[in-house]
C-alpha cells in the first residue's frame, strides 16, 4: 500500500528510525530502552497541581502506581490508565507526558499501573497485577480523594486490551461501575490474521516479526492465544460493557482488529464512538511534539471523558 505521509508523521518515523540500541546485548533490555526512547517525542512537561507516586500490593509484592492530580478540589472524577509496550515495555515514564495533559485538559484525577512485564511475567501476570490496582484504587477511594461515581478506564495498544478485560472482570464481579473505557489503537486479537497485519506486515512502527515475538513472549501456551482475557476479541460477554471511545490510526496494522472489536461491542449493545485518525500511525498518542493529532487524539479523549463524567 502506498501510505501518504504528511510531514509531522515522517520527522517521527525518521526519529524512530535514528534510535540505536545495538550496544545492549539483553533483547528485552534493548526493547524497554528503545521504547522509553520514544519520550521526547511527546513533547515539553506540562505542569500539573499534583503527581504523587505509591506501591501498592500484589501477589505479596508491591507495584507502582503514579497519581496525577489536576487541582485541589475533593470528589475528582478518575481514570486508571494502563500503557502500552506491547506487554513486555514501558512504564511511568513512558507515558507521563501524554497523561499529564490528559488530566489537565479533563479535569480528571490519572492514575497511571505500573504492571509487571513479559517475559519475566507472562499472562496473566500483569492483567493480575493491573485488577489488583483497580481493586486497591475503590478500596482506598476515600483517602484518594476520588469519585467512584465517575470512574473510567484507559489504555493504549497493548494496555488498552488490559484495560478492557480489567473492565469486563470487573463488571462480572460487581466491583464498581466503571463509567466509560478509552481504547486507543487497541490490541484485540493474538491470531495477527486480520488485513492490515498483512497490509502493513513491514510497519510503521509496527510489524509482523516483532508482533509475533511479542506474543510469544506474553502468551508462551499456543492454546491461550483465544482466551479473551489475552485476546479480547474472542469474548461473547460484552453486553454490560460501558459506553467506549475507540481511538484508531489508520497506518497500524492493529487498525482491523480494533475496528472489529468495536463492531462487536456495538452489537452487544454497547455504544461505541470511533474516531479514525487519517495519515495516523501507531503510537501516535505518544507523539504529540511532533504530530498535532497526537494532541488531538488526547484533546478528544478528555471531551468524552468530560462528556460521561457530567451526565
Amino acid at each position: 500500500m502506498i501510505m501518504d505521509l504528511s510531514k509531522q508523521v515522517k520527522i517521527a518515523l525518521d526519529y524512530i528510525q535514528s534510535i540505536d540500541v545495538s550496544d545492549i546485548d539483553d533483547t528485552s533490555e534493548a526493547g524497554r530502552i528503545f521504547y522509553e526512547k520514544f519520550i521526547p517525542m511527546a513533547g515539553e512537561e506540562e505542569t500539573i497541581y499534583k503527581i504523587e507516586n505509591l506501591e501498592v500490593p500484589s501477589f505479596e509484592q508491591t507495584i507502582n502506581i503514579r497519581i496525577y492530580r489536576p487541582s485541589n478540589e475533593k470528589e475528582l472524577p478518575v481514570v486508571i490508565y494502563f500503557h502500552g509496550g506491547w506487554f513486555n515495555a514501558g512504564g511511568l515514564e513512558s507515558h507521563d507526558r501524554p497523561l499529564r495533559k490528559l488530566a489537565n485538559l479533563s479535569g480528571a484525577i490519572i492514575i497511571s499501573v505500573d504492571y509487571r512485564l513479559a517475559p519475566e511475567y507472562p499472562f496473566p501476570t500483569g492483567l493480575n497485577d493491573c485488577y489488583n490496582a483497580l481493586e486497591w484504587i475503590i478500596l482506598h477511594a476515600k483517602m484518594l480523594g476520588i469519585d467512584l461515581k465517575r470512574l473510567a478506564i484507559a489504555g493504549d495498544s497493548a494496555g488498552a486490551a488490559l484495560a478492557t478485560v480489567i473492565t469486563r472482570r470487573a463488571i462480572q464481579n460487581n466491583l464498581n461501575k466503571i463509567l466509560c473505557q478509552l481504547l486507543v489503537y487497541p490490541v484485540t486479537d493474538a491470531s495477527l490474521k486480520t488485513p492490515s497485519w498483512q497490509e502493513f506486515k513491514d510497519g510503521p512502527v509496527l510489524n509482523y516479526e516483532g508482533a509475533v515475538q511479542a506474543w510469544n513472549l506474553y502468551l508462551p501456551n499456543i492454546k491461550e492465544i483465544e482466551n479473551p482475557d489475552a485476546s479480547p476479541l474472542y469474548s461473547d460477554e460484552l453486553s454490560d460493557m460501558p459506553s467506549t471511545l475507540m481511538i484508531i490510526a489508520e497506518y497500524d496494522p492493529l487498525r482491523d482488529e480494533a475496528i472489529l472489536y468495536a463492531e462487536k461491542l456495538q452489537k452487544s449493545g454497547v455504544a461505541v464512538k470511533q474516531l479514525l485518525y487519517k495519515g495516523m500511525v501507531h503510537g501516535f498518542f505518544q507523539m504529540g511534539g511532533i504530530i498535532d493529532d497526537g494532541n488531538r487524539a488526547i484533546e478528544e479523549t478528555a471531551q468524552f471523558l468530560i462528556q460521561n463524567f457530567n451526565k
